[in-house]
């Protein structure tokens, strides 16, 4: 769903050089830094949470856990300030992710026994899994994600109490038990085998117990309670904890986001228009950290809410609105409004019309996984069975 749950956050912390990791003693100063850089990247304030992690390298040179908080944070400029849109941003992101995957295998070679620094390693696949999962690779997220585990289940066999490191096996038993639906291909490739709601459970121990983690794990049972269709939602549930981290970050724009999704599924659609409204006027008057990139999921938002009112004219008139805000650089959102607009034409019964919409969405680049989905409406008509649909794109 929102894919924007800061996932691995719990890996930036670490020891002096030759140092033996236990978390009783973990070094205070190096523990408010790791806690403030992450705020700082959950509060979108990147430069700070840049400084914070160069002053980790600094007091702890040849650490892998600096790295990996330079390269989360890079993904947090990815993610909140591009979109997902930016190939620039996506590359430096990748090699700074490099750079941390190093760092932390090095270290390890020396530190086998370094509990945090495998934390800090299964961080880092973790990123890439999550990455490879938006862009719909999933070989790679499952052979990155396999990695993952490896160094998480390693950190809570040399520290039982790591309750951050669930996370880990928390999002390899939850994908890979569901993965397999979506994608047969794969588990006819290898045996693929995962458990759900043990996955659940887990992420849940973080956020009920973790250090570094119980914000991102909230937001990833929030992800996996609004999917919608799926036999694990429970939109109810997540709108309680949207709600509350909305009370917690009041001006942060993507909270804001993930409540209007959370409305949506829980089938709340007046207050969906009312946050989507209140979302533009934040954007229009210029609202800190509510960038006019972000126009075109708010346009969504509102015509998502006229669909699931089947006032196809004015649902119609949003999706188009967000088109044009993506020609010189394609946004993910804006991408995806073509494809309503297509969904529209369907409900109008003009198949001719839908199907030269559908094309043009996939005229653009797809670098977000939209071809399969793309297709399928190719192949059959969207219909009012389908109707509103999920809110935001696949």
């Amino acid at each position: 769903m929102m894919k924007k749950t800061l996932l691995s956050l719990c890996c930036i912390l670490g020891f002096a050089a030759g140092a033996r990791c236990a978390a009783d003693k973990m070094p205070p100063d190096l523990d408010q830094l790791a806690l403030h850089g992450i705020d700082s990247i959950q509060q979108l304030q990147f430069d700070a949470a840049d400084k914070d992690f160069h002053e980790i390298l600094a007091r702890y040179p040849g650490q892998p856990y600096g790295y990996f908080g330079l390269a989360l944070n890079q993904w947090g400029r990815l993610e909140y300030e591009k979109e997902e849109s930016s190939k620039e941003l996506d590359d430096l992101y990748e090699k700074m992710t490099d750079e941390a995957i190093d760092k932390s295998e090095a270290w390890l070679k020396v530190h086998p026994n370094d509990a945090y620094a495998h934390l800090c390693a299964g961080g880092v696949y973790g990123m890439r899994t999550r990455l490879a999962i938006m862009k719909h690779s999933w070989w790679r997220a499952y052979s990155t994600g396999k990695k993952a585990v490896k160094h998480m289940n390693q950190a809570l066999a040399l520290d039982p109490q790591m309750y951050d490191a669930y996370m880990g096996q928390g999002m390899y038993e939850y994908y890979t038990g569901t993965l397999p639906t979506v994608i047969r291909w794969l588990a006819k490739i290898i045996v693929i085998s995962g458990d759900p709601k043990k996955g659940i459970e887990y992420i849940k121990i973080v956020k009920d117990k973790g250090h570094f983690l119980p914000t991102a794990a909230k937001l990833l049972l929030i992800e996996i309670y609004t999917q919608t269709d799926s036999k694990y939602a429970d939109p109810k549930q997540a709108l309680v904890w949207a709600n509350e981290l909305r009370q917690q970050y009041p001006d942060h724009p993507m909270l804001h986001f993930v409540q209007i999704v959370c409305l949506h599924e829980s089938g709340k659609y007046d207050d969906v228009r009312t946050e989507a409204l209140e979302y533009m006027h934040r954007i229009e008057t210029g609202v800190p950290q509510y960038s006019q990139e972000y126009l075109p999921r708010a346009l969504i938002a509102l015509g998502t809410y006229y669909l699931a009112q089947k006032q196809l004219a004015p649902a119609l008139e949003n999706f188009k609105k967000a088109e044009p805000l993506s020609l010189d650089k394609p946004n993910r959102w804006a991408v995806w409004a073509v494809v309503r607009e297509g969904n529209i034409y369907d409900l109008q019964g003009n198949r001719a019309r839908a199907l030269e919409t559908y094309k043009r969405a996939l005229k653009y680049p797809d670098t977000w996984g939209f071809k399969d989905y793309i297709n399928a409406y190719v192949g059959k008509p969207y219909t009012w069975a389908q109707n509103p649909g999920q809110l935001p794109p696949p």
